[in-house]
């Protein structure tokens, strides 16, 4: 008789209760073992247990699940035990998922408490209903949690979450820390001094001040702790729990707390007030990056047209850029302000002040050099006319040290044109990546030397997908694995037998500035020997 290997799956939806001498996912385990054993007759034997603890049924973020389902898929189980249907998914559309990937390679279900056979339709039928009763058990039970919090925060109850810096936590109710809250007010005093909300977290964290470090309640693990980042001080900033409120998001709604403030209305209006005025006054945003940036109020075009500021988010990171206008073009601050300062350090300056050694000068006193700049643009090349304050030069140079060795001469030599001090440059734009700016409209972002990744990351993955087919594994199961249809897989793999130069010129990202992965997987199903390739990438 052939061995049948079962595995066994348990789950409970709250940590509650996990850490007893005996829970609930071991009463389940302990139930489906004595059921296999029962099947010994039919060659069953107990394979191994998959087990989730405190995480909703709804989902298919499980661990244990996940795990269970690589294991089926390499064909190691031939029958899955459950307690309960509920067990395993809770989810019409996850479960019909689930026995979906069990036909396909050949592994049974089994709940030991519900007897159905899905061979025919009757069962299927049972199943069906089953699985509808403890989805709509799952989002009843929902509902009332969210009733209970909902009339709970009426009533200005603390009902969970990150807990706020100058707050304990008593049978729901906040109450004040006195230490942490002196270093609340304190916080909200400083900004209205500084209005810079980097400037107080770094004022924190020089102090040595973290966010607040609390243990959970049931899992007893530390949280926060971790220092000050602008988000942390602007979400202290715009909480209302120090001015005595309790904040329900989901609701849009705020509700008057039962603990104590510890900012005054006075002091938080004024804080709130400082606050919008930054978001919707330009010309404040524009104070405080004027300070940051090396080119900023100073960057023109060719026609003399200013370049402003834009920004947009790219992973959570907010990033800035100069643009000159609608169907202008946008470039990166970061870059463009390292690019200026490089080209700075390397501009003989030995006819204003000879032999100066200028490893001393910091970035700040390069920056008050800064006059005026241009930027022409021809194609990829952008070149860069920086007007010099000669007066400025003068005073920052002779208070350096004087070298007594010949030192090569700088790479830049600066230009005397009708009694003005430039210096020549250029720049390379070698990739367009494709970013939602804040004001919604989709625009074409320029960036300097930026390594293409959505291109390395389709060549990597086409290698992946190769590698995988030459292990055995049929397109169909990719196709599962990967969400993908044959005809995108089959692009990815082609990437495989691009021309090594070709590969070799996107890996040193030296490819086409608007080239997109879809061109590109174009080229390499094209049927072109390398030659042919080669000259149509023309880099």
């Amino acid at each position: 008789m052939p061995k049948v290997n079962c595995a066994i799956y348990t789950r409970k939806s709250t940590e509650h209760g996990l850490d007893m001498e005996f829970n609930s996912l071991q009463n389940q385990e302990e139930a489906c073992k004595a059921y296999i054993l029962s099947q010994s007759f039919n060659g069953w034997e107990y394979y191994k247990t998959y087990s989730d603890g405190g995480i909703s049924g709804g989902t298919m973020e499980r661990p244990g699940l996940k795990t269970l389902l690589n294991d089926i898929r390499a064909r190691n189980i031939q029958v899955v035990v459950v307690y309960k249907v509920d067990r395993l998914s809770r989810s019409i559309i996850d479960f019909h998922k689930m026995m979906q990937e069990f036909d396909r390679y050949g592994c049974n279900f089994v709940s030991i408490t519900q007897s159905f056979d899905t061979s025919n339709s009757m069962g299927k039928l049972t199943l069906n209903m089953l699985l509808s009763f403890a989805q709509f058990e799952r989002e009843v039970s929902a509902e009332r949690v969210r009733d209970k919090i909902a009339a709970s925060k009426a009533k200005g109850l603390w009902m969970g979450g990150n807990l706020p810096l100058g707050y304990d936590v008593d049978d729901r109710h906040l109450v004040v820390n006195e230490p942490e809250a002196e270093i609340v007010r304190q916080v909200f005093q400083k900004y209205l001094e500084t209005q810079n909300m980097l400037g107080v977290a770094e004022w924190l964290n020089k102090q040595g001040i973290h966010t607040k470090k609390w243990v959970t309640k049931h899992s007893k693990r530390e949280r926060g702790g971790e220092p000050f980042k602008k988000n942390t001080v602007q979400r202290m900033l715009t909480n209302p729990v120090y001015l005595g409120k309790i904040t329900h998001y989901a609701q849009n709604k705020i509700y008057n707390g039962v603990h104590k403030p510890i900012v005054s209305r006075e002091l938080w209006e004024q804080v709130q007030t400082v606050i919008r005025r930054r978001i919707h006054d330009s010309n404040a945003f524009c104070h405080y990056k004027f300070n940051k940036t090396v080119l900023a109020d100073k960057l023109y075009d060719d026609k003399g047209k200013k370049f402003r500021f834009t920004s947009s988010k790219n992973q959570h990171r907010k990033l800035l850029y100069y643009y000159n206008g609608v169907g202008g073009h946008y470039l990166p601050v970061e870059q463009l302000d390292n690019f200026v300062l490089d080209v700075l350090r390397q501009t003989d300056l030995e006819e204003l002040e000879p032999l100066a050694d200028r490893i001393g000068i910091t970035d700040k006193q390069m920056r008050s050099w800064i006059v005026k700049a241009t930027c022409q643009t021809a194609g990829k090349a952008h070149y860069l006319t920086i007007l010099l304050d000669e007066k400025q030069i003068k005073i920052d140079l002779i208070n350096c040290p004087k070298i007594t060795e010949t030192q090569e001469r700088k790479a830049l030599s600066v230009v005397r044109m009708a009694d003005n001090l430039y210096v020549r440059s250029t720049f390379m734009v070698d990739n367009v990546s494709s970013v939602k700016l804040q004001n919604g409209s989709a625009r074409n972002i320029l960036t300097v030397r930026q390594l293409n990744e959505s291109l390395v990351r389709g060549l990597a993955h086409g290698g992946q997908l190769k590698k995988r087919m030459e292990q055995g594994i049929i397109i169909r199961e990719l196709e599962q694995e990967q969400h993908m249809t044959k005809r995108t897989i089959m692009r990815y793999i082609n990437l495989c037998y691009l021309s090594p130069r070709i590969v070799a010129d996107i890996l040193e990202y030296k490819n086409p500035a608007n080239l997109t992965l879809r061109e590109l997987m174009t080229l390499a199903e094209s049927q072109m020997d390398f030659a042919e390739q080669e000259k149509a990438w023309s880099p």
